[in-house]
């Protein structure tokens, strides 16, 4: 059956998918990377520093909630890059010694992304039809993942031949690009006059449990999956491989394992396949993670980071599918969509404060043997994911 083609927004959408990838690597992975080598207490620090970034994050959704329910949510959404651009600048000028300013620098990329993915879910929920959503999403993967394969070298040696601060100054040139890319989007289809009704929407919470479910699954995932299990695996990485131009050809070579799973994903995965897919993808999960704790190697390493794209990655783009698709339901009304994204965003940050601030607690313990028990804590999380997962699916039509 030809599949109806993605329209001209949606494809943009792809491409800031792409570009913001780009940042987000540099600001996550490699910025990780750079406390690390910069730093004696590296595990308190990058915990300091991502809790920064999602409590920012947390707290920009409610900042401009009324301004994205209201008014443009393109104008709104160009808005991200004067945070990000100020961070650039900021470790452009400061070098080495930007690891003594991770608070301000967290900030900025919290109130950055909050600035992007508020409109962001807004002009998916609104752009991307019920039935292209499961492609959309794997096919935003796959295109995060194409850029993982290139990116993560360039930046990698970019960084070991130059300096983290010169590669800072090159990715200002990158907001200039998703500026100009910007004007070519379609002004949002539905605004609405009301302020943020908080008292409304918490009555449909009330009302229609799967969107409570929906939100204790998202203070889960933001405990682990989506909040430090990834930082986890970048300081394992750093742990291991040592350079910056390593962890580069680590990221690449993983990109193609999530290329083609996010491929195949979006070209086949269908409404009546995402239960198999979730016992699956919980079951190689809960497995991988286990392997890894028990047996802390090089080799055991490599197997649960192809879990996590794998297995970990259906997981949530299924997960992700449905929370999108949620959106359209009678669950949610049309003048209650910005509420949903920013319940739905508070309940990550939620989670995310809880799974930082015991990251940073390992940080305060001891070191990387104290990691193990962690990621045992995060296995039980995984299995409560996996549950809620299940639970939920059949409720949500796709």
């Amino acid at each position: 059956m030809k599949l109806a083609p993605l329209s001209n927004d949606v494809r943009l959408i792809l491409a800031f998918t792409s570009l913001r990838t780009v940042s987000d690597l540099f600001f996550g992975m490699f910025f990780v990377s750079f406390i690390m080598q910069n730093s004696i207490s590296e595990i308190l620090l990058v915990s300091k520093y991502e809790l920064f970034v999602h409590a920012a994050l947390g707290a920009g959704f409610f900042m401009v909630a009324n301004w994205v329910k209201k008014y443009n949510k393109v104008a709104a959404f160009r808005m991200h890059l004067l945070p990000k651009a100020a961070c650039l600048v900021l470790v452009a000028l400061m070098g080495s010694q930007a690891v003594s300013y991770t608070i301000p620098l967290g900030i900025l990329v919290g109130f950055s992304a909050a600035l992007y993915w508020s409109p962001m879910h807004l002009m998916v929920g609104e752009k991307v039809r019920a039935d292209q959503m499961a492609r959309f999403t794997g096919y935003r993967t796959m295109v995060g993942g194409i850029t993982r394969i290139i990116s993560p070298v360039i930046l990698g040696l970019f960084i070991t031949v130059g300096s983290f601060q010169e590669m800072a100054t090159a990715l200002l040139i990158i907001c200039g690009i998703e500026f100009v890319l910007t004007l070519f989007m379609k002004s949002s289809m539905h605004r609405s006059k009301n302020n943020v009704d908080y008292a409304g929407f918490a009555r449909c919470v009330m009302r229609f449990p799967i969107i409570r479910n929906l939100f204790t699954m998202e203070i889960l995932r933001g405990i682990s999956i989506s909040g430090p299990m990834g930082t986890i695996i970048t300081m394992y990485a750093v742990y291991m491989f040592k350079t910056d131009l390593n962890l580069g050809i680590f990221t690449t070579i993983f990109a193609f394992v999530l290329i083609a799973r996010s491929f195949l994903f979006g070209r086949f995965a269908r409404k009546p396949a995402f239960k198999g897919l979730l016992y699956i993808a919980a079951i190689s999960s809960v497995a991988g993670l286990s392997l890894f704790v028990a047996h802390t190697t090089v080799l055991t390493f490599l197997i649960y980071n192809f879990i996590w794209i794998v297995a970990i990655g259906t997981l949530s783009e299924i997960i992700e599918t449905n929370m999108y698709n949620l959106s359209k339901s009678r669950c949610v009304t049309k003048d209650h969509k910005t509420e949903y994204f920013l319940f739905r965003e508070s309940a990550l940050t939620i989670g995310r404060v809880v799974g930082y601030g015991g990251l940073g607690v390992i940080g305060l313990l001891g070191g990387y043997e104290w990691l193990q028990y962690y990621m045992i804590a995060l296995i039980a999380v995984i299995v409560l994911i996996g549950y809620y997962a299940i639970r939920i699916n059949p409720h949500i039509k796709g």
